[in-house]
């Protein structure tokens, strides 16, 4: 049984040329959330338990880094979105083929809203920074699911 690897997965952003990808060097932990919200069915027939059903479903997109720079492409450019006075949307994937992936490794293509951007400055180490994104669409590639 073959078994995936965690290093192998990264995460890239569109750069200002439409279709053109680039990672963010220094990734250290990427991570997807999907989930579901539910609809409540319930009704006094069904008492007392609550019925519900699935409802819209939402992808949320973690990671940290320890920023390797100059990046130009990936770091400073994400950086200069999340902290941009208006909400802007980025296409992002996520690739199995590491830091030598193509387009066809990826595993999933959406477009996102910037939602978290944090950076540590702590005594004795490197600056990190973390980041979280939520889908502003429905992906177009999700092979994660």
């Amino acid at each position: 049984m073959a078994k995936k690897l965690g290093n192998d997965y990264r995460l890239w952003i569109e750069s200002t040329t439409p279709g053109t990808f680039n990672q963010i060097l220094g990734q250290q932990d990427l991570s997807m959330d999907e989930s579901g919200g539910t609809i409540d069915t319930s009704s006094k027939d069904d008492f007392p338990y609550g019925t519900q059903a699935p409802g819209l479903r939402s992808v949320t997109i973690n990671f940290s880094i320890i920023p390797n720079l100059p990046d130009v492409t990936g770091f400073t450019r994400f950086e200069s979105i999340a902290t941009a006075t208006t909400s802007t949307t980025l296409k992002v994937q996520i690739r199995k083929g590491g830091s030598a992936g193509t387009d066809t490794d990826k595993v999933f293509e959406g477009t996102c809203y910037i939602t978290n951007f944090n950076k540590s400055f702590g005594m004795n180490d490197a600056v990190k920074a973390t980041g979280s994104l939520v889908a502003a669409a429905a992906p177009t590639t999700n092979a994660l699911s």
